[in-house]
């Protein structure tokens, strides 16, 4: 008995397992098919390339956080403030009155040194009496933030007041640096907060109170 292709209706060989004419399978007889996938080479060099491009941008985009967030710690407030700590911690009283706001200078020539070596003395003797004299000093951001509208026109009153030949226009911004600043010694250790207050004042950021 005959055999005939299902899909063209061509006579088929009793042992014909695909159809001579349609390369169909036959009906009943199992047959795998093996798809060999086509790569084109220029296809395949786009990709190649665009992920590059991507793994380019990635790294581009990282390097650049990294290299603002180090040179954030370094400029601006973050950076005046990095060395007014350093210069608290070696009761640098110099240095604090050279990093200070041009305000110092409208008030009585000895006023911002008496100011700095009482509030930073008195800590820094409140450390000592509590974990001895050779102790290290470390402080922690708890938070740093611009001062509301009201505490800042209360300020610019203040100054205004002690200072009259100052010019306010001068005064960009005013923040504060909310500071946690520990003492250790040994197994001995003590804290205390302390607030940094820094001005923006004709664009160069200064120290103005240290409290």
């Amino acid at each position: 008995m005959s055999k005939y292709c299902g899909s063209c209706g061509a006579e088929l060989d009793d042992s014909a397992k695909v159809c001579g004419q349609c390369s169909m399978p036959v009906e009943g007889v199992p047959t795998t098919i093996s798809r060999v996938k086509i790569v084109d080479p220029e296809k395949q060099k786009k990709v190649k390339k665009t992920v590059k491009l991507i793994i380019g941008l990635i790294v581009v985009v990282v390097v650049a956080v990294i290299t603002v967030n180090i040179i954030s710690n370094f400029t601006g407030y973050n950076g005046l403030l990095h060395k007014v700590m350093n210069a608290y911690e070696d009761y640098d009283i110099d240095t604090l009155i050279s990093l200070s706001s041009d305000i110092y200078y409208y008030v009585d020539e000895d006023w911002a040194e008496y100011y700095f070596e009482n509030n930073v003395g008195s800590v820094l003797d409140s450390f000592e009496s509590s974990v001895g004299h050779s102790y290290n000093l470390s402080y922690e951001v708890n938070e740093i933030y611009a001062i509301s509208e009201r505490n800042k026109d209360e300020l610019m009153s203040v100054i205004e007041n002690t200072c009259p030949d100052f010019d306010m226009n001068l005064i960009e911004r005013v923040v504060v640096a909310d500071l946690t600043v520990t003492a250790t010694q040994d197994k001995k250790s003590t804290s205390r907060d302390i607030d940094v207050t820094m001005i923006k004042e004709n664009g160069t950021w200064k120290l103005l109170y240290i409290d």
